[in-house]
Formats: C-alpha cells, sequence, structure tokens
C-alpha cells in the first residue's frame, strides 16, 4: 500500500537547526503517544537509540534484565536471536542496549539507511512485545545448575563487577545521596543477592508498567528521509494502536527525581577486595543544578574544565604534578538526572595521604575564593577551547551527541520541544560565560562545592575483605549445595537443559531470506583525496596540484596529505623504533608520559613546562603521543595534534618543538615516573586487562619491542629503579632517555600525515621547511610489524599455558591465540573475517551457545593480520574452562560436517564485516586516518577497503571450511596454541584441572612472577 503522509499518525512537533551542523527533528503520535526525534547528519552509517524511561526504586534490576530479555523473540517474531541475525542482513553488526539508573536504550547501527528502516518495525516489535518466556528468563537472568552454582549470563555480568571499587564507592553515594524513595540510590544492574530471588512474573509486570509506547523515544541519527522514516512507522503505529487503548501513566522521574538536598557532611570508608593495599580511591559529591538550568550546568562544566584540564591545572599541579604525588587523576563529573549529582575523583591515593587529601582539596578551592585567584587569560582558553571541542565533536561524535540531547530531553524536557531548544544552544551558552567576572566564577565554586553540604567516602583495597568475601561465597555456594541435595539438584540441571532446547527454537529460513539485503551501492562513503610531498606522479588530483604549487622551499621529509571536509587539521608523526637500542627500550613508556609536559629551548629561551602545557592549550584542541593507531601497529611511536585550520602552523611548530626541543629535567621525571608507579596497582586490579598484559609479556620480546618493553607488569622494578637513579645519578637516566629521543626522532624514521581541507591550508607543504634537520631526502627506514618483535612462544604458539590468581575479581578470562595470515594481501583474509563474524557475532554459534547456557558474558575471536596471530578471548566467565570445552566442541563438530552452517546466515555474516569495515571509516576523521593507514603503514592501494568488501562478497562455503581447518582448530590443540587465564583464586584449581584434562601443562602464578626473563 502506497504510504502517503498526510494519513501519518504522526505530528511534527518541532524542527530546531544548530551551530554545530545538526539539524533536530521531533515527532509525536496523536494516536499512540510514540515519541521520534530525527537528528540529520551527513555521514553513511545510521543510528538508532531506542530509549524508554526506566525506574526502579530497588536492587532486583528489573530495568537490566529486560534490557537482555527483550532480545530473546517477540510476538511477530519469536525467536531467540532474530534481531541479531537480521540485523547483520541490513548491514549491521548485531545490536546492543545499555541500562541506566533512569533510562534504557536499545541501540543499532546501519551502513545507509535502507536496512535500518527495514529493521525497525521488527526492534520495535521486541522492545513492546517481547516473549519473556520462563525459559528465557532461567538461562538469560539466573539459574542453579546441577553443581549448586549461581549463573546466567546477567548473574555473570553482575559478579564481575558487584564487587569493583568503582562499583562499591558509586553504590555506597548513591545510597547516602538519595533518599529511599528515589530511584537514582538503586542498582539498576541488580545486585546477586537480589537476583537470586528476582522472578520472571516481577519482570513482565515491570515491562507492562514502563515498555509502553508513550513512554518510548526513536532517536534516529544519521542521514535518513523524512517521508521513508515516516512510511516504515506507519506499520509500527497500526500494530500498536490494534493493542487498544492503555491506561494513563504518570512520567517516571518528575516526581521523585527532585529530591531534598544533603543537609549535611557525610564521610565514610568502603572496603572493595584487592591483595595490593598501596592506593585507594576518594569519592566526593554534592547536590547539582537542575537539568533545565542548562547555562548554570554549562558554567560548571567549564569550571570543572579549568580546575582539572592540563599540568597547569590548579588541581593537578598541587595534587598530581608533584614529586609524590597525592593522586594520579583528577577528574570531575555532573550526572545528567532531573537534579543532577556534581562528583569529584581522585584516583590512586595512597593509602597513607588519603585521610588529608579532602581537607587539602577543599582548603585550596578556599584559597582561591579567598586571593579571588582565577586566571582569566587561562579560563579565556577553555571556554576558547569548549567551543571548539563542541564543533569537533559534532565532526567526530556526532551520533553521540546528537542522542545525548535528545534522550536527556525526553526523559526530563517538555513535551511541546521548548526545552530541547534551549539545551542545543550549546554555543550561545560558552558565549553567555566569555561574560562572567572572576567574581562569578568565585561564586559558582562557593555555592556548590565550598558551602554546600558533600559526601566524602574513601575507597579502601583490603586484601582481608577479599578473603572474606571470597570464604562467604564458598560457604554460601556449599550451603546451597547441601540444602538442595543430589535429587534436586539433577532436576534443577535438568530444568536448565529443557530451558535451553525451549530457547533454541530454530528460526525459519524464510524469516532469514524474506529480509533483503541493501546493496553496497546504497553506502555514502565518505571521500578523501590524497596527496604526498615530493610525489613522483603517482597522484593526479587537485589535491596534488594544491601540494605542487606550494614549491617555494625543499622539505626533505615523507609527507601524506589526505583532504576531508573539516573545520580542523590533524598532523601527526609516525615514528618507526626499530633502531632504538634494547637497553631505552623500557623508558618508552615513560617517555611518552613525559614529551608533552617538559620544558622546551626555543633559541635562547627555555620555556617552563607550565608555558608548553599552556601554550599547547592556546593553540591544540587535543594531543597525544602513543605506541600504534587504528588497533595495531604498536611498534611506531605516534605523536599527534589536532588544531583549528587557522592554525595549522602552530600545530607543525609544536610537533617540531616536541620532538627535538623538548628538555629533560630531573624534577619533571621524578613526578612522572611516581605517576606510573602509582597507577599500577588500579591497573593490576582488571581482569581482561591483566590477561591481555600477560599473554603480550610471554609472546613479545621485551628486547626488541618498545610494546612489549612498555608492558606494565615489567614497568614496576624498572621505575623504581629510575626513581633510585634520579636521587643518586640524575644525569645517567637524562643521557638514556635523551638518547632514546635520538635514536627515535631521526628524519628517515619518520611519516607524517595531514589531513583537514588541504585546499584551504596556507602553505600546506612548506610550513615544514624548517621542520627537521635533514637537508635532502634519505630513504625511510622499514617499518616494524608485530609479528617481526615476536619472541618464540609467540611465533610458534604451544608453549605458554599459565593461569594467574586475581583476588580483585569474581570470575575468569582468558585469551588463547595460534598463528594467522601475516601479509595484508592474503587471500585468506576475507574467509577469515566472515567465518569470525558466523561464530562470535551477535546470535552466532559461539554467542548461543556459550554466551545462551550462561557459560560467559561474551567471547570473541580477531585476526590481527600485523602480528601474525588469531586470538580468542572468553570474557566474564564462571569457569573460562567450560567456554573453552565448549568452543572447542563447537569448532570439531563444524570440522566434522556434524553441524551446518546455513547460507543464510553466511549472507548475514558478510553484511555485518562490511558493516565493520564501514564503521572504520563513519567520519571525515576517521575516513582519512584510514587512506593513511592503509597505503602508508600496509603499503597497500588506496582501494584496500573496498578491495576487501569485493572479496567478502565472493566467499564461498568452500573458503570458511579452508581457513577453518588452516587455523581455528590449532585455537583448541595443547600443541598449537598459547592460553592464559586470570581468575579470582578460588576458582583455580577446578579451571586448571579442566585444562590440563585436555592437554594443556598449566602453571599457576602471580603477576608479580612475570617479568622479561621470566618470559624468555
Amino acid at each position: 500500500m502506497h504510504f502517503s503522509e498526510q494519513n501519518s499518525t504522526f505530528e511534527k512537533i518541532c524542527s530546531i537547526p544548530t551551530d554545530y551542523d545538526i539539524t533536530f527533528i521531533k515527532y509525536k503520535s496523536r494516536k499512540t503517544g510514540l515519541t521520534v526525534v530525527l537528528a540529520d547528519i551527513e555521514a553513511p552509517l545510521v543510528n538508532g537509540f531506542f530509549t524508554l524511561a526506566t525506574e526502579a526504586c530497588d536492587d532486583f534490576g528489573c530495568p537490566h534484565t529486560l534490557e537482555h530479555l527483550v532480545f530473546l523473540g517477540s510476538e511477530q517474531f519469536p525467536y531467540k536471536g532474530v534481531l541479531d541475525t537480521l540485523a547483520n542482513r541490513a548491514i549491521a553488526q548485531g545490536t546492543n542496549a545499555w541500562t541506566d539508573v533512569d533510562h534504557t536504550c536499545y541501540t543499532i547501527t546501519t551502513a545507509g539507511s535502507q536496512g535500518f528502516l527495514q529493521l525497525l518495525p521488527i526492534y520495535v516489535d521486541h522492545i513492546l512485545y517481547p516473549t519473556l518466556t520462563d525459559s528465557g528468563y532461567y538461562t538469560e537472568v539466573h539459574h542453579i545448575n546441577g553443581k549448586g552454582e549461581d549463573a546466567g549470563v546477567v548473574y555473570s555480568e553482575m559478579q564481575g563487577c558487584q564487587n569493583s571499587g568503582d562499583d562499591r564507592i558509586h553504590l555506597r553515594m548513591k545510597r547516602l545521596m538519595y533518599p529511599e524513595n528515589c530511584g537514582y540510590r538503586s542498582e539498576t544492574g541488580g545486585l546477586m543477592e537480589r537476583l537470586r530471588e528476582l522472578s520472571v512474573d516481577k519482570i513482565r509486570s515491570y515491562h507492562q508498567s514502563y515498555y509502553r509506547p508513550d513512554n518510548l523515544c526513536l532517536v534516529i541519527t544519521g542521514k535518513v528521509s523524512e517521508h521513508k522514516l515516516l512510511a516504515a512507522l506507519a506499520p509500527i503505529e497500526e500494530n500498536i494502536i490494534s493493542k487498544g487503548t492503555l491506561p494513563p501513566m504518570q512520567r517516571p522521574w518528575i516526581s521523585t527525581g527532585n529530591f531534598p538536598n544533603l543537609t549535611d557532611n557525610i564521610t565514610e570508608t568502603v572496603l572493595f577486595p584487592d591483595e595490593d593495599e598501596s592506593m585507594g580511591t576518594i569519592l566526593i559529591a554534592w547536590n547539582g543544578p537542575m537539568c533545565n538550568d542548562y547555562l548554570q550546568a554549562r558554567a560548571l562544566d567549564v569550571l570543572n574544565e579549568y580546575l582539572t584540564d592540563s599540568a597547569v591545572s590548579v588541581l593537578q599541579k598541587e595534587f598530581v604534578e608533584i614529586e609524590e604525588p597525592l593522586c594520579t587523576e583528577v577528574d570531575f563529573h555532573i550526572t545528567d538526572h532531573l537534579k543532577s549529582t556534581l562528583m569529584f575523583t581522585c584516583t590512586s591515593v595512597p593509602i597513607e595521604e588519603m585521610e588529608k587529601v579532602p581537607s587539602l582539596f577543599f582548603a585550596t578551592l578556599q584559597r582561591l575564593i579567598d586571593n579571588n585567584d582565577i586566571d582569566m587569560k587561562r579560563m579565556e582558553v577553555v571556554l576558547e577551547k569548549e567551543m571548539l571541542k563542541l564543533l569537533d565533536s559534532a565532526e567526530t561524535e556526532a551520533h553521540e551527541t546528537a542522542a545525548d540531547l535528545s534522550i536527556s530531553d525526553f526523559l526530563y524536557g517538555a513535551i511541546d520541544g521548548s526545552d530541547l531548544k534551549k539545551s542545543v544552544k550549546i554555543q550561545q551558552y560558552l558565549e553567555q560565560l566569555t561574560k562572567f567576572t572572576k567574581a562569578d566564577w568565585l561564586n559558582l565554586m562557593k555555592r556548590w562545592y565550598v558551602d554546600a553540604p558533600h559526601i566524602t567516602l574513601f575507597g579502601k583495597p583490603s586484601a582481608q575483605f577479599a578473603e572474606d568475601l571470597a570464604e562467604e561465597e564458598r560457604q554460601r555456594v556449599e550451603k546451597q549445595r547441601s540444602d538442595l541435595g543430589e535429587q534436586r539438584l539433577a532436576e534443577l540441571q535438568k530444568k536448565l537443559d529443557d530451558a535451553k532446547t525451549a530457547n533454541d527454537m530454530p528460526l525459519p529460513n524464510e524469516v532469514i531470506e524474506n529480509f533483503e539485503i541493501p546493496s553496497v551501492s546504497t553506502i555514502n562513503f565518505i571521500n578523501v583525496q590524497t596527496a604526498r610531498n615530493n610525489d613522483l606522479g603517482n597522484f593526479k588530483n587537485a589535491v596534488q596540484e594544491r601540494i605542487n604549487r606550494d614549491d617555494s622551499a625543499d622539505v626533505p621529509l615523507f609527507i601524506q596529505f589526505d583532504h576531508i571536509r573539516s573545520r580542523f587539521v590533524n598532523v601527526s608523526a609516525h615514528i618507526s623504533a626499530a633502531g632504538m637500542p634494547s637497553h631505552l627500550l623500557p623508558y618508552t613508556r615513560l617517555f611518552l608520559k613525559a614529551i608533552f609536559s617538559l620544558p622546551v629551548q626555543k633559541g635562547d629561551t627555555l620555556l617552563t613546562y607550565e608555558d608548553v602545557v599552556k601554550g599547547l592549550s592556546e593553540d591544540i584542541i587535543e594531543y597525544d603521543a602513543t605506541l600504534g593507531t587504528s588497533g595495531g601497529f604498536r611498534e611506531i611511536v605516534v605523536f599527534s595534534l589536532k588544531a583549528k585550520a587557522s592554525k595549522y602552523h602552530r600545530a607543525v611548530q609544536w610537533l617540531e618543538d616536541i620532538l627535538w626541543h623538548t628538555q629533560f629535567t630531573v624534577e619533571r621525571l621524578k613526578v612522572l615516573a611516581n605517576l606510573i608507579l602509582n597507577d599500577i596497582p588500579q591497573a593490576k586490579r582488571d581482569g581482561h586487562g591483566m590477561a591481555t598484559a600477560s599473554m603480550r609479556a610471554f609472546q613479545f620480546d621485551a628486547s626488541k619491542s618498545v610494546s612489549a618493553a612498555r608492558n606494565i607488569l615489567f614497568q614496576t622494578d624498572f621505575l623504581q629503579e629510575v626513581l633510585r637513579q634520579l636521587e643518586n645519578d640524575p644525569s645517567s637516566v637524562l643521557a638514556d632517555l635523551n638518547a632514546f629521543r635520538d635514536a627515535l626522532c631521526r628524519p628517515e624514521n619518520m611519516r607524517l600525515h595531514v589531513s583537514g581541507d588541504i585546499m584551504n591550508l596556507e602553505n600546506p607543504r612548506t610550513v615544514f621547511k624548517n621542520f627537521s634537520p635533514a637537508t635532502e631526502l634519505t630513504d625511510l627506514a622499514p617499518i616494524v610489524l608485530s609479528q617481526e618483535v615476536l619472541n618464540p612462544a609467540g611465533k610458534t604458539p604451544g608453549k605458554v599455558a599459565a593461569i594467574v590468581g586475581l583476588p580483585s575479581i569474581e570470575n575468569s578470562y582468558s585469551l588463547h591465540t595460534v598463528k594467522g595470515p601475516s601479509r595484508f594481501d592474503d587471500p585468506d583474509i576475507a574467509p577469515l573475517l566472515v567465518l569470525i563474524e558466523l561464530l562470535d557475532t551477535m546470535e552466532g554459534i559461539f554467542w548461543k551457545l556459550i554466551r545462551g547456557q550462561g557459560l560467559a558474558y561474551s567471547c570473541f575471536l580477531n585476526a590481527d593480520i600485523e602480528a601474525g596471530l588469531i586470538s580468542y578471548t572468553i570474557f566474564k566467565s564462571p569457569n573460562a574452562f567450560k567456554a573453552f570445552e565448549q568452543a572447542r566442541l563447537v569448532i570439531t563438530q563444524l570440522v566434522n560436517h556434524e553441524m551446518q552452517i546455513e547460507p543464510s546466515t553466511v549472507d548475514g555474516a558478510k553484511s555485518a564485516v562490511i558493516y565493520s569495515l564501514v564503521n572504520r571509516e563513519n567520519t571525515m576523521e576517521r575516513a582519512a586516518l584510514l587512506s593513511f593507514v592503509n597505503q602508508v603503514l600496509k603499503q597497500m592501494p588506496a582501494s584496500y577497503s573496498r578491495d576487501i568488501m569485493s572479496a567478502i562478497q565472493n566467499v564461498t562455503m568452500d573458503d570458511l571450511q579452508r581457513v577453518l581447518n588452516k587455523y581455528l582448530v590449532h585455537m583448541f590443540n595443547p600443541g598449537t596454541s598459547n592460553v592464559v587465564v586470570v581468575s579470582a583464586p578460588a576458582k583455580i584449581e577446578e579451571i586448571q584441572k579442566g585444562f590440563e584434562a585436555v592437554g594443556f601443562d598449566m602453571k599457576s602464578i602471580s603477576l608479580n612472577d612475570i617479568s622479561p626473563s621470566f618470559c624468555v
């Protein structure tokens, strides 16, 4: 039936243009109350953020459990996984969702709008009319298995975070800040003890109360035809109307979100489990302004930036940038609630200093007030930078920026769009703030931070608490097992098996095949034009002509220019560390931490590090020194700066100064070495991070690799020795760091990249004429790939099998690696990407048989071509071996043709892989960077990404079987696979025995055992 806009039930409430290239159009249905916001953004991707206001005044986790159960099937499509299966065919990569304390948001991102609009009615059907079956609840939320252990996807997820330091501190803050009848105080994820008591009926009741069309807002961002959108909404409306009229509902949060303010100061200590008791966290919280006080909220954002944004800001300078740091990071955060909460966090605080930090914080703010001390010149810089960051976010994070504004307005704004019109005027509020006086800023500080009652929480790690938690859990499970008895446990296991069977009702092929896959030709790719300095005729376009005309000086450097539409320019140096002497490699982390905050010698003038940081703040929006780019090339040191286009020459000058004119000083190096050391205990509380760090330690040669040498597990002993040397023989450390810089910053090691509106840059080429000491163009040093710095265990996997105990976690993580393709033009890449997508995509084979059975929160494969390795990660698992064992069974059945791959799922996987490739170039900036990575670092043609897409479309079943047998089979063979498991101590013995039973010679070790000599 032809759709006519005149017959639409949707009324256009408002259309709101902005100063940052996003136009908001708000609709509301006259019949169902459904709200739709379309944010018009020029981009190849279309995003959906389907949001419900969700309020809960308990810790059962109904909002979070619903977020999971919605994906298990709907009234019109009662099949688990149908939504994700069809999403892949829409040129997407599955769906996702998040639960916040005040809303639940379901997301989808597609390449182009055709697949998005096709999927929209199916997605809304899942949200409003999910099946919510007993069996789905049993596997996805909580169950007790045949061993008497509590499990379920949601349960495992919360087990992984409930007792982390951050979660425990923030939950306690919420309990103290918000009254009993306020949902902001609840743990919407669900506390484990409440999840064990939850029922599916309670969830159904919650769904009935909150999952209604008049409490749903479809936020859509990207390039979508209004006519086609309204046509796609028509069947949704028709279906909702057919259900009949709903009783009126009270809008969530409006009556409970404005709670009484604190009346007194409160101070408490919160323990969290960790064997390293050296570093803790401090959280201070206050009541903040109402959400519609836009100017006040923006003023606080700017004040917070002023106080914390750089090494010369007051709080960083006095708490962080000192020889014995009181913390490694200071940070403010403002919640986006009806009434906001202001939070200040000090991270990695030495325990012995903890008690004095809050009083020093308040004394510092009071001193600023007493001395009338606001640096208005720096405040002017902060305000200008905030304006530029707004424009930058419209280019690099436009979808997220639009979604944040739209969701907040839906939750708390006026229905008629009047508040949305006010909230988007961010630039106007910033301009108003330029008129603030010193007194205005100090009064703001006094009102909200100094005079207001506050909560202070000391988050302290405790080894005893870790032991007590583990013992308490062991006794609880043991009692539960005993109380249930063998017969009841057997019944529970059967119930679980039956639930899995019921959930896995096959999805009819016609449902999949009836969903048409959009053509790749419908995707609106970003056009990037490339030029090179000193090009020999390889590039023929207007940009190259512009570069060739800028010929007033010799520039003996490799520079690639990538032209895009942007207000900003990115300048970066990608430097090969191939010639770095081995004894200097451990300095990498300290060097990168220091390089942008050191004094600079400018002729006869020495700029202090404070002058450098101030100067960078004035000229540069973002700057960074790191290893690698685009998730790889970690043997390349990358220095990058972003500035508005009119300051291009300043960005180039700053890059020159940072590379060659910075001065290492004993004072700065002491500060920075201590900051790194103080951050290490926090890093060691992250189970997934430690699995990755451990595997890298075992597989890469720290005597050859900058990436391996900077491994956090190797840095404690090295930096402690550096600090001793800085006291006793500082000249040796300064000499080493200068030698590090000399070895690194040679013109022949450098590949420079400039991206932006090249056609309108002043002197795009000759701005580099005095950049380096080079006088003539020399051959470039080769790019060192990660595969070239593997040690024997990395080159020939099968030699590493380790399990590491970590008291700060309650579950387990594992990482497994095998050899993979190692050439960027390897014909195996395309079928391998499709096979990986088939296996671990949402509702793919691993997803169904591992996550779907509660064996892990997630698991995923990754092909790292640059390293020549394929990895398999098991994330947040009650027992990593059980998840591994199930994956091994899947691969065996596929190899033996005992499990078949449906052709329709292959088509979906191909579309999903194409989406992932498009997503890598979904903004102007990312598209320009990919152009450089493909042509310079991978040394592939500019068409490389399109060539891979073409190869993906041509993958056959035989190709999939070939790469399955060639690579993935070896992941589960002890002789060809490396494995590292990080686990809660109580689970080590069981996991270790499991792996040993299938041939892995597992060694139980601690993080402290891992050193360069241990890993040889």
